[in-house]
């Protein structure tokens, strides 16, 4: 039976984890200390008096605790996505690819804050044709030998 469908949602959930990364990475540079100097020495905001450099340190870490979040969420979707793939190609073990879809998908979509929900929904998706998608019965007369 083929699985062009699986195998097919399993490699664009892959790509899109790994251009997920590049969103984390993003995040991680706007939360480094290059970035914090730069704002710091920004004269808009220097001059804003409800702003202070405590604040704004504390908002710009965040981005880089949400990044590193990120990046290791979309390399969890990276890995389980091959592997999955890689299991359901030639129908092997359709079951085994289901279920590794189907937890890449939920631990990229927890793990990430919800940024990798379209890489998390499309192996989600491909897990569960995995389960539903069954081989064709065969019909019995023709199956016969004479």
């Amino acid at each position: 039976m083929k699985r062009t469908g699986e195998v097919t949602l399993g490699i664009i959930g892959v790509v899109l984890s790994a251009l997920t990364s590049l969103i984390g990475m993003f995040f991680v540079f706007m939360g480094s200390d290059a970035v914090k100097n730069e704002m710091a020495n920004d004269p808009t905001i220097a001059n804003d008096p409800t702003l202070t450099l405590e604040d704004m340190n504390s908002f710009l870490s965040i981005f880089s605790g949400a990044g590193w979040a990120i990046i290791i969420a979309s390399i969890i979707g990276l890995v389980l996505g091959i592997i999955a793939v890689f299991n359901i190609v030639g129908d092997k073990k359709p079951k085994v690819a289901g279920w590794v879809f189907i937890i890449g998908a939920v631990l990229t979509g927890i793990v990430s804050i919800g940024i990798a929900f379209l890489p998390a929904l499309l192996l989600l998706i491909a897990g569960i044709m995995c389960f539903v998608r069954k081989p064709p019965l065969e019909d019995p007369i023709q199956s016969q030998t004479l």
